[in-house]
């Protein structure tokens, strides 16, 4: 063996070494992002004198007295149901508003279909806070005011720009010669679209799908200003845990825990589709 062929061959103890200490970095990185959710999990466990204590305790006597006060006794269990009902319909109504639309702007070349695109991201790009007076005078003169068709209708202005601007995206990654194929085998429109394009953009359905849920799920300003009583999301009846009397902390983490797990848990399983939603784009030859 000569000197260059022992001066090229890779080191496979250097290699595992910046493995192994890129693998540790991230995993600190890692703790240091989730800790406020690791410790609001924690304190959803903790009795008011262990949230209080001066010393912060990482040992302590778990207790579900929290999660009882909050969704027994404080009825959370309706706003979490509210909260699933709206982020379900307004999902539901984008993808079945929007799909379609952006299957026929992705294939459409007239200069309206780009005005309509432009209109679209000019709704999107209005601040909610824009939106939110108007919406609710016209929510209290059609006496919709309280009920979910306000709220839904709301989310729905942001919803569905959203829908329409990423499938886009992966409808023009799918050539117009595969429609011309399908229509010469004897497709119609809606064969094409159906039974062709649609099973291609799955992941992008889900992308999309994932994308509108977390949105609806967290939403706040419209939440607010167009739900009653019987209809507030989780969002908004969070706030109703801090009193004159005091803050009701313990319950504050339940309620959280409640509303963060389940959708980190979905986007969790649904990744691969999240990172297809994101990188969807590069893929289009508009």
């Amino acid at each position: 063996m000569t000197t260059t062929q022992a001066q090229v061959r890779p080191n496979p103890l250097g290699s595992r070494s910046k493995s192994a200490g890129l693998a540790f970095l991230l995993l600190v990185l890692g703790v240091l992002y989730l800790s406020p959710l690791l410790w609001m999990v924690l304190t959803s466990f903790k009795n008011r004198v262990d949230i209080f204590s001066s010393t912060p305790r990482l040992t302590f006597a778990p207790t579900l007295d929290n999660y009882r006060e909050a969704f027994q006794e404080n009825g959370f269990t309706t706003n979490l149901l509210n909260s699933g009902v709206v982020a379900l319909l307004t999902t539901g109504i984008a993808l079945l508003v929007g799909v379609p639309a952006a299957y026929q702007l992705s294939r459409s070349k007239s200069k309206l279909g780009g005005i309509y695109l432009l209109g679209l991201l000019a709704a999107r790009l209005l601040p909610a806070m824009v939106l939110s007076v108007p919406l609710f005078v016209l929510a209290t003169k059609l006496g919709l005011s309280g009920n979910y068709v306000a709220v839904v209708a709301a989310h729905l202005t942001f919803s569905i720009p959203f829908t329409v601007w990423m499938m886009r995206s992966f409808f023009l990654s799918i050539p117009p010669s595969l429609d011309e194929a399908a229509l010469l085998d004897g497709c119609g429109e809606f064969g094409v679209f159906f039974r062709v394009v649609l099973p291609l953009t799955k992941g992008g359905i889900a992308a999309t799908t994932v994308f509108c849920l977390i949105n609806s799920w967290n939403e706040f300003l419209f939440a607010l200003v167009l739900t009653g009583r019987d209809t507030a999301t989780l969002p908004v009846a969070v706030p109703t845990l801090l009193t004159p009397i005091g803050t009701f902390w313990g319950q504050i983490a339940a309620v959280g825990t409640v509303t963060v797990l389940p959708i980190a848990l979905f986007a969790f399983l649904v990744q691969k589709y999240i990172i297809a939603g994101m990188t969807g784009g590069a893929l289009s030859s508009d």
